[in-house]
């Protein structure tokens, strides 16, 4: 049986999946897309290689910061790395928060082709870009939030390139998993405890050094687009660019964070076929006991 531990940040997805592995004996894949990123530890809530449960993770610490990392890469290190632990596995656990990883990773999930020059896009400001995505394809206006630049670039250069739009592309497909015997396991507690959790993590994150580690990463890498995109991270280059103060970046931290729990829980409910708990105590039950 593989075990798909879903949820939003901050709730313990990463010690319950190592609860599950010790008592099942079992590998445990990241699903996270900055987890993959070595030396991003602190802001990505890595394990790390002195807890229990380190030596039977896989997809973590894979590439450096420097590195461009993207789902379609992510869903063929995923299957290969699956495939062949299913030779010698009856179980695994998989956990993360990254939910369209997962989908790509499990599903029959089908990258479109489209134009790279997107150069005529770049010089647009958001509310013109947003309109040319409004009359190119309205479908995905729906999902896309006008500030999200990078998506709504992405959508226009499919649009424009390919027969499908986007939103049609992705209804086409069948959204069929790929493999057998899979449990999708949604530990979803009360939002205001999620907020509070997210809370207390951010400033766990601050006091444990997270400062200190962008720092060290800006010293020693020249990080890629995809590793500056992650929380906390990029408010924290903010923060030593003088463009926040520490307070503004801490709150800002947790609002984005916030935010991101809330668009989890949401994909999460309507992409997979969950057993839905309201603890991380009621998840390792159920599993547990089959």
């Amino acid at each position: 049986m593989t075990y798909v531990i879903l949820g939003p940040t901050g709730i313990g997805k990463t010690s319950l999946a190592v609860e599950i592995v010790e008592h099942l004996n079992c590998p445990i894949i990241s699903c996270d897309a900055f987890q993959i990123y070595k030396d991003m530890n602190i802001g990505t809530g890595k394990i790390m290689p002195n807890e229990k449960g380190f030596d039977r993770h896989y997809l973590i610490n894979k590439i450096t910061p420097e590195e461009t990392y993207s789902v379609k890469e992510y869903q063929s290190d995923f299957r290969k790395t699956y495939e062949e632990l299913l030779k010698t596995n009856k179980d695994i656990v998989v956990a993360g928060g990254t939910g369209l990883y997962i989908k790509a990773a499990l599903y029959d999930y089908v990258f479109e082709t489209y134009e790279d020059d997107t150069s005529d896009l770049e010089k647009m400001d958001n509310g013109a870009l947003y309109n040319l995505l409004t009359v190119l394809d309205p479908e995905s206006t729906k999902t896309i939030h006008p500030n999200n630049r990078k998506r709504v670039i992405h959508a226009i250069s499919v649009a424009r390139s390919c027969a499908k739009t986007k939103s049609e592309g992705i209804d086409s497909q069948e959204h069929k998993l790929l493999y057998d015997n899979i449990r999708f396991i949604f530990v979803n507690p009360d939002r205001e405890l999620v907020y509070e959790n997210i809370n207390k993590r951010v400033d766990g994150m601050f006091k444990a050094g997270l400062v200190e580690e962008v720092k060290a990463l800006l010293n020693k890498y020249e990080l890629s687009v995809t590793a500056r995109e992650a929380i906390g991270y990029k408010e924290v280059i903010s923060y030593l660019n003088k463009e926040l103060s520490l307070e503004d970046c801490i709150e800002l931290v947790k609002k984005r964070s916030r935010n991101y729990a809330k668009r989890q829980v949401t994909f999460f409910k309507h992409q997979f076929d969950c057993e839905t708990y309201n603890s991380i105590k009621e998840a390792k039950e159920a599993i547990i006991n089959g």
